[in-house]
């Protein structure tokens, strides 16, 4: 063989030798890369961990807005921001900055001396005989005769009128807690709350409605004993709630098992009660009320990343969730009668944990150019109410403001699937969603950057895209005030609303994947000279956010609202029947059907009692004048 060969032979040995020494050294690169890598991953499951547990602990109580639990939650969420040194984005009116954005909200209400209920000049103990009921107003509609009105509905539509032959005008209606059908969510009747019938009652002339608790102790009877919501407003009418007892006082009954009785034959032959009490002497009563709300501090938490890029730092990309939740239950809570503390797990202290691990992974970087503020809203449960006060006193200008990323309920993802809202709030946002959602494989297995383009391109989720920018989480109000918006969801759950939302359940794996994808998102948007532009979506949302009706305007009500002289419409959806009909956003709906509209409790009825193509009047207050108009709603 020769010489040549031998020295042939022993080049081939070291080349392999080499190649091997090199491919090891490859490999132990890549597998420190890897080790560094999962270190990272872990360090920030270990972060989301430690945001849930906290905010879920039974400590919270829940979060719920107005609440110790929400204060301290809001206070842990600030001291994150100050732990990586962000910029106090507060500023109040001594010139001191602060992470805590207060804004007013109503929790509760108060009856005070003067509050009273008499039947027959005999007086009624307040807590034991009667209780206001937390919606209603102050009032004091004096002696007058108490009035059967059984259910207190009045629907021709569904063929039933309790006041279809008596006079209640300027009398008490007194009438029963429940309404026909008994308690069936789907019942055709199971839209006349105690807003609708107090509507209803102010039609016919009362002076108040009186409400017989279906609970024989009054202090377990849920009309009684329902939490406030400021976004629901008042009743129209004085609306109190009175126990079985003075129940049957009223109706000139022995006690309360003889109004057991009565209600049973009633429910057999409510046709004929009006001829039963017809030619019984009603009681003269007098009722007082005196109500006053209770207000609180809530909380926006506010963080400030100042840009680094002299020109593009005087632009802001927001990325917020809420903190907040629903305490014990009460309204909001899908686990009726429940007292137990709403952990709110996936709603929202998933939302708030992968913005806190944002907040570590952007101070970190520290290469934004354009100014990022983190936000964490308070009241959201209760009507966007922190993000609408951030709108109406923002700490950085809004035309300066470029996009608003919100996360609200990412820590359940199931098979990959991720909803991404707003997507048509900007031209830019399929494109650069889609694209940034592809990751190409190398020969290792390991994926490339975000936004690769490859014939193997691996998907990270299996995106669920939906264009409308409005919707029942905080970007509503920034799209609302004309921002481009990108909204993350992982989609709702069984434990949605209840006790049962715990940490356990959390996907944090997930979760990491969620704000990884959103961080590289804002980057884009970040590092482009260029700004999103916003644009008016169409509409996938169904009418007046959570609940479904035979028809849609095409509204978009301002749940926090609830001064009860009218609800203020955020904004309309192109091409809808508002638009049509010339609604505008920021108009003030004050009658609708020849309906007096005092606030949302008062439309969404209203809401469930049009027909599809017929012609409605309304009228608005537009700039301070009354503008009166014609709607024909659509079939949903």
């Amino acid at each position: 063989m020769g010489a040549g060969f031998e020295r042939t032979s022993r080049f081939k040995t070291i080349h392999n030798i080499m190649r091997k020494i090199y491919s090891l050294v490859i490999i132990a690169i890549l597998a420190a890369s890897l080790s560094a890598q999962t270190a990272k991953q872990s360090e920030a499951e270990k972060n989301l961990r430690t945001h849930v547990s906290y905010l879920t602990s039974d400590e919270l109580e829940g979060r719920r807005t107005g609440e110790r639990g929400a204060t301290y939650a809001a206070g842990y969420v600030s001291n994150i921001f100050q732990k990586y040194k962000l910029s106090a984005g507060f500023k109040g009116d001594d010139g001191k900055s602060a992470f805590l954005q207060p804004f007013d909200y109503v929790n509760g209400v108060d009856f005070e001396a003067g509050t009273s209920l008499s039947i027959d000049s005999k007086s009624v103990a307040m807590g034991g005989g009667f209780k206001p009921y937390v919606y209603t107003p102050s009032g004091t509609p004096g002696t007058a005769e108490a009035v059967f009105a059984v259910y207190g509905v009045s629907a021709p539509r569904l063929g039933w009128d309790d006041y279809a032959q008596i006079d209640v005008k300027d009398k008490y209606a007194v009438i029963l807690a429940g309404v026909p059908g008994g308690g069936n969510p789907r019942s055709p009747f199971a839209a006349y709350n105690l807003h609708a019938r107090a509507n209803i009652a102010k039609e016919k002339g009362a002076k108040a409605l009186i409400v017989i608790a279906s609970n024989n102790d009054l202090e377990k009877e849920r009309l009684a004993s329902q939490n406030f919501n400021q976004t629901l407003g008042e009743t129209a009418i004085p609306v109190v709630i009175v126990s079985r007892e003075t129940g049957a006082s009223l109706l000139r009954l022995k006690n309360a098992e003889e109004l057991t009785a009565t209600e049973k034959w009633l429910e057999q032959k409510p046709e004929d009660a009006q001829v039963y009490f017809a030619g019984r002497p009603m009681p003269k009563t007098d009722l007082s009320i005196v109500a006053s709300k209770k207000k609180v501090a809530a909380y926006n938490v506010i963080g400030i990343l100042e840009g680094r890029d002299k020109v593009l730092k005087n632009e802001a990309i927001i990325i917020g969730a809420h903190y907040d939740h629903l305490g014990r239950g009460g309204e909001g809570s899908l686990a009726p009668n429940s007292t137990d503390i709403h952990h709110g797990a996936d709603d929202n202290a998933s939302g708030t944990s992968a913005l806190l691990d944002l907040v570590r992974v952007f101070t970190k970087e520290k290469k934004n150019k354009r100014t990022i503020i983190f936000i964490s809203f308070g009241g959201e449960e209760e009507g966007l109410l922190g993000s609408k006060a951030y709108v109406q006193n923002p700490v950085f200008p809004l035309d300066k403001t470029v996009a608003m990323f919100n996360m609200d309920m990412v820590g359940r993802l199931r098979d990959d699937k991720l909803t991404v809202g707003g997507i048509g709030t900007s031209e830019i946002w399929n494109d650069l969603v889609t694209r940034m959602n592809k990751r190409v494989p190398n020969v290792y297995g390991k994926n490339k950057g975000p936004g690769a383009e490859s014939s193997e391109d691996v998907m990270l989720f299996d995106l669920q895209l939906n264009q409308d920018g409005f919707g029942p989480s905080d970007h509503a109000s920034f799209y609302g005030a004309k921002l481009p918006v990108l909204f993350f969801f992982t989609g709702t759950h069984s434990d949605y609303h209840k006790p049962s939302d715990t940490a356990e359940k959390i996907n944090y794996a997930g979760l990491e994947k969620i704000a990884d994808f959103v961080a590289d998102l804002v980057r884009v948007v970040d590092s482009n000279q260029t700004a999103p532009v916003y644009k008016q979506a169409p509409s996938n949302q169904s009418e007046a956010g959570r609940r479904g009706f035979n028809v849609s305007l095409g509204t978009i009500p301002g749940y926090g609202d609830s001064d009860n002289t009218g609800l203020l419409l955020e904004g309309v959806r192109d091409g809808s029947p508002a638009a049509k009909a010339g609604i505008k956003g920021g108009d003030k709906l004050v009658v609708l059907a020849g309906k007096e509209i005092r606030n949302i409790s008062d439309y969404v009825f209203m809401l469930g009692e049009l027909k599809a193509g017929e012609t409605y009047e309304l009228e608005v207050i537009r700039n301070g004048e009354k503008v009166k108009l014609k709607v024909v709603p659509d079939p949903r």
